[in-house]
C-alpha cells in the first residue's frame, strides 16, 4: 500500500493547494468540503476543542474523497502532540507562533523520522498498521511540517526558519502578526484587513521570498475568494480560503437578513 502527499500532487497539479481551517470538529463538514473538492482541511486544534478521537473520523471523511487532513496543534513547543496526531492519520502537522530556527528544528523532530529528525516509531493508524510500504521513509517525504509565521520574531528570523531542513510549508498568519505590528483589524474578517499596510505588505513579502530561496511551499490565510485568488496569483502554493464556523456565521446570517428583507419588500 503505497502512501501519498495529497498536498504537493495538488500543488503539482494546479500549482497550488486550497484549503480550509476547520474549527467545528465536524467529521461532516470535512465530508462535505472534500465532495466540494477542496484539497486540504487544517483541523484546529490551537482555538478549537477538537480531540483525537474526533481527529480519526475527521481524516477518514476527508480521506474518502482525496482530500488532505492536517492539523493545528496549539503549543510550538509541545512535541509529543505532534507525533500524537501524526500517528492517528493525519498528514501533516501546523505549529503556530514559530519564532525561532529552534522551534522550527523542534516541528521537524517530531514529525519527521530520522536522520532529518527525532520521531518514535510506531504502530497505529499513521502507518496504516504496517500496510504502508517503506513507511519511515514515505512518511517523511509525504506528511508535512508546516511553521506558522505569525509574529514579529518569527519574521526577523525567517530566513533562518524557512532554511531548516525538513520544513515543507512557511504558513502566515496575518491575524497575529499585525496585532504585533499594532496594525487594527475587524475580528470577524481580519485576513481582509491586515493586508493592504505597508508594512504588512513589506513583510508578507519577505516571507514569501524567503520561501523560494529555499525550496519551501509559501502558505497565507485568507478569507475571501478574491484574496484567495489574489494570494495564489502573487505565488502562494498553500491557502486556506475559509474558517468553517466562520463561513456559517456569515453566511447564515447574510441568509436570515435577506430573508427578513424581502418580506419587507
Amino acid at each position: 500500500m503505497e502512501m501519498r502527499n495529497l498536498v504537493k500532487e495538488k500543488i503539482a497539479a494546479n500549482g497550488y493547494a486550497l484549503g480550509a481551517f476547520v474549527a467545528s470538529s465536524s467529521a461532516m463538514n470535512c465530508e462535505i468540503l472534500a465532495l466540494n473538492g477542496l484539497d486540504f482541511v487544517m483541523i484546529d486544534c490551537e482555538h478549537a476543542e477538537t480531540d483525537a478521537e474526533s481527529i480519526v473520523h475527521m481524516c477518514r471523511a476527508s480521506e474518502l474523497y482525496g482530500m488532505a487532513p492536517l492539523v493545528r496543534v496549539y503549543n510550538p513547543d509541545d512535541g509529543p502532540m505532534m507525533s500524537r496526531m501524526l500517528d492517528v492519520g493525519v498528514n501533516g502537522v501546523m505549529a503556530p507562533l514559530v519564532g525561532t530556527p529552534e522551534q522550527a528544528k523542534n516541528l521537524v523532530n517530531f514529525t519527521k523520522y530520522a536522520p532529518l529528525g527525532k520521531r518514535g516509531a510506531n504502530g497505529g493508524r499513521g502507518p496504516r498498521w504496517g500496510a504502508y510500504d517503506n513507511y519511515v521513509q514515505a512518511s517523511n517525504e509525504c506528511c508535512l511540517s508546516i511553521a506558522q509565521c505569525e509574529s514579529i520574531e518569527g519574521l526577523n528570523n525567517i530566513e533562518k526558519i524557512a532554511a531548516t531542513p525538513g520544513i515543507d510549508v512557511v504558513f502566515i498568519g496575518t491575524g497575529d502578526l499585525s496585532l504585533e505590528m499594532g496594525i487594527k483589524f475587524k475580528a470577524d474578517s481580519a485576513a481582509n484587513h491586515t493586508t493592504e499596510a505597508p508594512e504588512m505588505v513589506a513583510a508578507v513579502d519577505r516571507i514569501l521570498k524567503a520561501c523560494q530561496a529555499n525550496g519551501v511551499i509559501p502558505g497565507i490565510v485568507t478569507a475571501s475568494a478574491e484574496d484567495a485568488a489574489r494570494r495564489i496569483r502573487q505565488g502562494f502554493q498553500f491557502v486556506t480560503c475559509m474558517n468553517d464556523l466562520g463561513f456559517f456565521r456569515s453566511r447564515t446570517r447574510q441568509h436570515i437578513q435577506m430573508v427578513r428583507d424581502l418580506v419587507k419588500h
